[in-house]
């Protein structure tokens, strides 16, 4: 049974060779999409760099960061549209630039205070990716650009002496609130949500739809419906309750129960009826999140999974 949506992977961690033998293998399995981790962790190696490098070695595949963050004292954004028109030129317009408000301030602020960063809190970090958006665009979109806002100033800027189309470089935007979502809806072309259920996204995909149609009057942009979801297959009982045990682990108990109830977990037969329930709910695309990122066997047996 072919499974009509798009397939990405998203790897976190490792060293360049693995990054790259895994992204090559996805490219020639036919995955939509390789995105990878940005944090300043010692687990990930910086995501842009990443980016540019397997842009330059790969031909079909979109490339992006699972998330990129837009908060200024931690990436200049005058750089990042630099930097993304710079790999946007490189892949030959293969490039997907994925972004959201992040986690919570409680969750994620462990991640950021160590490097001497202060993780705004949720409301301004919502302010701060609107207001982000639309500078991006203005730079990407002109080819002088000045922009006086509540977090960002630039005066006669000017990224290249040609620009390229702002809707040549897609934007993803993960969102599950209705101000985030509002955001999607003016800006996304790509709405993606993370860990739910197909019963869960059902719900939340007729919310966001209402508030599209609301912010989109005109109708003049198709919005992919894009899920995050970890996944552990295997063909064997065995080796599936082994992975399960390993991710929960890694994981924690809690967590680990919490998220496998969302995911693609079981046999080949299993994730294909769990696949089509997400189909039938509106999903379109699938960021994929597997237990072990570079367990090839996997990666390879999902590919026969949905028939490609």
């Amino acid at each position: 049974m072919l499974i009509n949506a798009r397939f990405c992977l998203e790897v976190w961690g490792t060293e360049y060779s693995k990054i790259k033998e895994i992204c090559l293998l996805a490219e020639k399995l036919g995955y939509y999409g390789f995105y990878y981790g940005e944090s300043l962790a010692d687990i990930d190696l910086d995501c842009w760099t990443i980016i540019s490098n397997l842009s330059a070695i790969t031909h079909k595949i979109k490339l992006g960061p699972v998330i990129t963050y837009l908060f200024p004292q931690y990436r200049n954004i005058s750089l990042l549209a630099k930097q993304a028109l710079t790999i946007q030129d490189i892949s030959n317009k293969r490039l997907e630039f994925r972004t959201g408000a992040g986690a919570t301030l409680q969750w994620a602020s462990q991640w950021w205070h160590p490097y001497g960063i202060d993780y705004p809190n949720n409301s301004e970090r919502v302010s701060l990716l609107e207001e982000c958006l639309e500078l991006l665009l203005l730079l990407w979109n002109n080819i002088s650009t000045t922009f006086e806002g509540r977090y960002f100033k630039v005066k006669d800027a000017a990224l290249l002496k040609k620009q390229i189309q702002h809707d040549a470089i897609p934007i993803t935007i993960a969102a599950k609130k209705d101000r985030t979502m509002r955001i999607a809806a003016k800006y996304a072309h790509v709405w993606e949500c993370s860990y739910l259920t197909p019963e869960q996204f059902t719900t939340l995909n007729e919310k966001f739809e209402n508030i599209y149609k609301k912010t989109n009057q005109n109708g003049d942009r198709e919005i992919t419906k894009s899920i995050e979801l970890d996944v552990i297959i295997s063909g064997s009982d065995s080796d599936l309750e082994y992975k399960k045990k390993i991710f929960a682990m890694e994981r924690g108990p809690a967590v680990a129960n919490q998220m496998l109830k969302h995911g693609l977990v079981g046999t080949p037969e299993k994730i294909r009826e769990r696949l089509k329930q997400y189909t039938d709910a509106g999903v379109e695309q699938f960021l994929l999140a597997f237990q072990d990122p570079l367990d090839t066997k996997a990666i390879e047996l999902f590919i026969d999974v949905v028939g490609r």
